[in-house]
């Protein structure tokens, strides 16, 4: 019997990582590839009202991937893949994300498009294989191309996007800013989440140079429930700092509805983080108008100011 394929997104997963792996792993399914959709991680609230909503079981956690064979979907680099992966056999990438430093061995079928969600180029590679999307794959891509872009409105959306998304909504038999308020209210839930759940709900690692830098991020309609506890958050991110040796440590707390961000930090380099932010902080804030996208408006320029 041929070893599987785990198609898998990142660490901490979102819905676009979650939903990616399953309907890339159905895909190859209808191709006759042993392939099996897995997580890296916990599911969040949105991921688990989508998987809910169209009645899709949560696929597996796989906690250590060594000796494995595997796809990547949503990301591609080290710092954001699943234990073990360095040890793995990674045989595609799918990804919508900067090039990271994952490499291989062999050459390998790696697509990578700018656009606004993993979701979106699914749906390409679907119509690629003729393969037809139902009506509970187009609602799980469909809701990862929408949490991954704000419902439209990220500045990482593209038209293609735009067109793909009411493509999707059809066949889902959704309409998307009905079903875009769902998933924003349910992406908002912090429930009794502590401070560190907080920094490391959606959380990514990054190497820029020979500096290891960690960027979270909260996107809530009421951003003044983590900003009033600043104090203890900035606690939990200096602790945070100290156990992974971060040399900078980031919260961007995004409000959806007024589409800006305020960012906190722990670490050292903040003057080097306000000029590549164009940003003062004060007490270890400071405030981003007009900031949602963490991949498009933040990581690009603390590369540049890194590197």
């Amino acid at each position: 019997m041929s070893q599987p394929l785990y198609v898998i997104g990142h660490q901490q997963p979102d819905t676009d990582a979650v939903c990616s792996a399953l309907a890339y792993a159905w895909l190859k399914q209808s191709q006759e590839v042993d392939a099996v959709p897995a997580r890296a991680g916990e599911v969040n609230p949105e991921t688990q009202f989508v998987l809910n909503f169209w009645s899709v079981q949560t696929p597996p956690l796989l906690e250590d991937a060594a000796t494995e064979r595997l796809i990547l979907v949503d990301h591609n680099e080290y710092s954001q893949t699943v234990p073990g992966a360095r040890e793995a056999e990674i045989v595609e990438i799918v990804d919508h994300h900067r090039i990271g430093d994952v490499t291989t061995s062999n050459p390998i079928f790696f697509r990578n498009e700018p656009v606004g969600s993993t979701a979106t180029i699914l749906t390409h590679l679907y119509d690629e294989a003729d393969e037809p999307i139902d009506s509970e794959t187009a609602g799980l891509l469909l809701s990862g191309l929408l949490s991954d872009t704000v419902v439209l409105r990220s500045p990482t959306t593209t038209d293609t996007d735009r067109v793909v998304a009411e493509r999707l909504a059809e066949t889902a038999g959704v309409e998307i800013e009905t079903y875009g308020k769902d998933l924003l209210q349910q992406k908002s839930k912090l429930g009794n989440k502590s401070p560190r759940e907080m920094v490391l709900g959606d959380f990514k690692e990054f190497e820029f140079g020979s500096h290891h830098v960690g960027i979270g991020q909260v996107e809530t309609v009421t951003p003044e429930a983590v900003l009033e506890q600043q104090a203890v958050v900035l606690a939990a991110m200096d602790d945070i700092v100290d156990e992974r040796e971060f040399t900078t440590l980031l919260l961007l707390v995004t409000d959806l509805l007024d589409e800006d961000s305020t960012v906190l930090v722990a670490g050292d380099y903040t003057d080097t983080v306000a000029d590549a932010l164009d940003t003062t902080f004060t007490d270890q804030k400071a405030f981003l108008p007009g900031v949602m996208s963490r991949k498009k408006q933040v990581v690009p320029s603390l590369e540049d100011a890194f590197s």
